[in-house]
């Protein structure tokens, strides 16, 4: 069990360093990726700690000084996840540090200080004042990450709404394992590790499927609101975005990668914000981009699949379609298909072929 448990949380911290990596490699520090990265560096260096202590010795602490800072910066993952354009500020950063350094201020003088005086009531005294400090704003730190999710909920629908739900299930239930219910007095103690690195599994799986979720569907301050504006629609909107989309499918106006919803309002004759309105409140879409995106992809998917026509480079297809470049278009293809563009021409090849066999 201990060996289970152990073999765990490498795997965990593993992943840590692959995130890690990636992000520096990606080189876009966002609130989001930022704190993403930050939080699996302290997680690692956590779980290390707990897998090598007896290995490492007195350099252990040195691992475990990380360990204050895991509570802190998840919440501000939870609040770039969950909070658009989330920026860090001083007092995060204060809550960051408060939790963080009494970590490093007990591990510190254990590492470098007399023996004899971090034996003595003295030392036991600062610890309990350090400890009790850190419970109280981890603690603290755990309920706005658990607020965080919980934000919004109920203007939430389909996969956004999923995310959420798992997100809260996965965080809340793990924390009541490993904080509220009192497993150490029914569990054995390499039950007890052994549950606390499943958890530990748990929330690290959840919050890579969240962040993976988010960067392809980044949250918007109206896509957070858009029930609500959904809710406020009325027979002009609705008739406008019947208008809107039969500019887009008669005149094809998406295939311009330089379109704005200035030249719609033009077009049309309206104003930009009754054309922004129409297409929230409307159409049922997040903004303008996605609107445009949507018909872009189906003219794209129809040159994937064109039985007659050479087959032409992703490229070609992706500024035919009207974007601008090839990482927006693989990024666009991928959030409304669930496949890339090459996979998609691919599937769709072998289906034409299984049919012709077929027959």
């Amino acid at each position: 069990m201990l060996m289970l448990a152990n073999s765990i949380k490498l795997a965990i911290a593993s992943g840590c360093l692959v995130w890690v990596l990636w992000v520096l490699r990606r080189g876009r520090f966002s609130a989001l990726e930022t704190s993403w990265a930050v939080f699996c560096t302290s997680m690692g260096l956590v779980l290390l700690h707990e897998v090598f202590s007896d290995v490492l010795g007195r350099y252990a602490l040195l691992f475990g000084m990380a360990g204050g800072a895991t509570c802190s910066v998840f919440y501000l993952y939870a609040r770039a996840l969950f909070r658009p354009a989330a920026q860090i500020g001083w007092p995060h950063l204060l809550l960051v540090s408060g939790i963080f350094l009494p970590s490093v201020i007990k591990r510190g003088l254990l590492f470098f200080g007399d023996p004899n005086w971090t034996d003595s009531a003295g030392f036991d005294v600062i610890d309990d004042t350090l400890g009790s400090f850190q419970i109280l704003l981890s603690s603290t730190a755990l309920l706005l990450s658990f607020a965080e999710a919980g934000r919004g909920f109920a203007n939430t629908n389909g996969s956004e709404r999923h995310l959420r739900l798992a997100f809260l299930g996965a965080f809340g239930v793990c924390v009541s394992v490993c904080m509220v219910l009192p497993i150490r007095e029914t569990l054995s103690a390499n039950a007890e590790y052994l549950a606390q690195s499943i958890c530990a599994l748990s929330i690290f799986a959840v919050s890579s499927v969240a962040l993976v979720f988010r960067l392809q569907n980044p949250l918007t301050k109206t896509g957070e609101r858009l029930r609500a504006r959904q809710s406020e629609m009325t027979s002009d909107d609705l008739a406008l975005g019947q208008r809107i989309e039969t500019l887009f499918r008669d005149e094809a106006l998406h295939l311009n990668a330089e379109l704005k919803v200035a030249d719609i309002a033009r077009r049309l004759m309206e104003p930009e914000y009754r054309i922004s309105r129409a297409i929230t409140a409307g159409l049922g879409e997040a903004n303008f981009n996605r609107l445009a995106n949507r018909y872009r992809i189906d003219h794209a998917c129809a040159l994937l699949t064109d039985p007659i026509a050479t087959p032409r480079p992703i490229l070609d297809i992706a500024l035919d379609s009207g974007f601008a470049s090839l990482g927006p278009f693989n990024r666009a293809f991928k959030a409304r298909t669930g496949l890339t563009p090459r996979q998609y021409r691919s599937q769709a090849n072998w289906r034409d072929t299984g049919a012709v066999s077929a027959e």
